[in-house]
């Protein structure tokens, strides 16, 4: 569990990092921006390689999130929504709005 959070942590900063690099219409902050680097890390190539690697970095941490909730509620005896307050049909009517008597 503790390496879950501790990956949980890695991606969530390197997410953050990531997203920060990116500027205003994937501008960047100019990374490879020399032009003499070929195509991958042009302008345009860096500004695709950080949203790729944004979108990747994005994915992996929704799956961890995913994956933290089910191990964490897997040793527990409480269900979520077990711990919900029954509805009954009564709380279901809907009663019309009461105008207040200061207006």
């Amino acid at each position: 569990m503790t390496t879950l959070i501790i990956i949980q942590l890695i991606l969530a900063i390197l997410l953050v990092i990531l997203v920060l690099l990116q500027g205003t219409d994937n501008e960047g902050l100019g990374l490879g921006g020399g032009g003499g680097l070929g195509g991958m890390m042009s302008v345009r190539g860096s500004a695709n390689l950080l949203s790729r690697l944004t979108a990747l970095v994005a994915t992996l941490f929704m799956i961890m999130s995913v994956v933290l909730t089910i191990s964490a509620s897997v040793g527990s005896d409480r269900n979520v929504l077990e711990s919900l307050p029954s509805i009954n049909e009564e709380d279901l009517k809907s009663e019309e709005p009461s105008i207040p008597e200061n207006n």
